[in-house]
């Protein structure tokens, strides 16, 4: 009996053993593919075949929708505020008065002025008279057509300053802030509104100097609010004629017809059309890749894929078209996202794209 028991243990210390080292292996191995060269799996891909195909450019590029006119309103002579007759969102029209300061001893001096102004006409009306009867020289005539002369002046500049009490709207448009309120003491040069033309609206894009030769005044172009989920037709205006500072792009100017969903200030993205046809390998925008600060497509060599970097030249719909990729090239479009430099691959063609 104890023979059989000291047997029995034997045994079971023995299978303890044979599972400690079947687990201590497996450990070993689950070690081992971590570490594994990832060359060695192979990644099932898709890819086409890149052949020249003519094409249209299309430019894309970002920018910030503005009003076709903005200006910062600021008073033209100080004063208190007694009344602000309009408030942020309204419409106004060229000429509509904004706000009004104290106007009192502006108004004042305006008709001392005018007093004065009316003393030097009728005195000059007499000198006149007198001159043509020789009863004054010819100096006395002429201090008399300047003292009128002045006395205009005078009342004039008077006038200008009572009238700009009141501070009118330079064009239509929309109130976009008002800065003012009833009693605040305002200097001349202070801004009091701020004014916004969107009848028309325009969009500034920055174009690099391989794309502006593409481009001419009346191009069309789509321009996409994504933020308001709006899309709507304009033509280049301007074409900057120096570059921006700093940087090796040209300022284009992009007029839009206004909507009451735009905004001044709206981030947008405009796709110019060009009528610039050429012939280009084009690729579907899946296949281009990030790489460190550069653009790069993987093509399939034999069983393995292959980095090339590539140059991206033009937009086209949903493709690209690239410098870097010759004809007959064979580009994986599909699965690139894992791959490095000599990852064996399992390819398949896409028909579709390759024809």
């Amino acid at each position: 009996m104890k023979k059989a028991k000291v047997s029995l243990y034997g045994v079971v210390i023995l299978v303890i053993i044979v599972i400690i080292m079947i687990m201590g292996r497996a450990r070993r191995q689950s070690k081992n593919d971590a570490f594994a060269d990832p060359h060695t799996a192979v990644v099932t891909v898709t890819g086409m075949i890149a052949q020249p195909e003519p094409f249209t450019r299309r430019i894309e590029e970002t920018g910030v929708l503005s009003g076709n006119k903005e200006a910062t309103v600021a008073a033209e002579t100080g004063g208190r505020v007694l009344e602000v007759k309009v408030d942020v969102g309204d419409v106004v029209h060229q000429g509509q008065p904004l706000v009004r300061l104290d106007d009192e001893l502006y108004s004042l001096e305006s008709d001392r002025a005018k007093v004065a102004y009316d003393k030097a006409k009728m005195d000059l009306d007499r000198a006149e008279k007198l001159y043509l009867e020789k009863s004054i020289s010819d100096a006395d005539i002429e201090n008399a057509r300047l003292g009128a002369k002045g006395a205009e002046v005078q009342y004039r500049m008077a006038l200008k300053t009572y009238n700009d009490a009141t501070i009118r709207a330079p064009f239509s448009g929309t109130v976009a802030a008002k800065m003012t309120e009833v009693g605040q003491m305002v200097e001349r040069g202070m801004a009091i509104a701020q004014l916004v033309d969107v009848g028309s609206l325009k969009l500034t894009v920055q174009v690099s100097e391989a794309d502006l030769k593409y481009i001419s005044i009346g191009a069309p172009a789509t321009v996409i609010v994504e933020a308001v989920g709006d899309t709507t037709s304009g033509k280049v205006t301007t074409i900057g004629s120096r570059a921006t500072s700093g940087s090796r792009t040209f300022p284009v100017e992009i007029r839009v017809p206004g909507d009451k969903m735009l905004r001044s200030g709206m981030f947008s993205r405009a796709i110019i059309g060009t009528e610039a046809l050429t012939n280009g390998i084009l690729l579907p925008r899946e296949a281009i890749l990030p790489d460190a600060g550069r653009v790069i497509v993987y093509r399939a060599r034999g069983n393995t894929a292959d980095k090339a970097v590539v140059q991206v030249i033009a937009n086209s719909g949903d493709r690209v078209a690239v410098e870097g990729v010759l004809a007959g090239d064979t580009v994986i479009t599909t699965g690139n996202q894992t791959l490095t430099q000599g990852t064996p691959i399992s390819l398949a063609l896409d028909l579709r794209a390759a024809k």
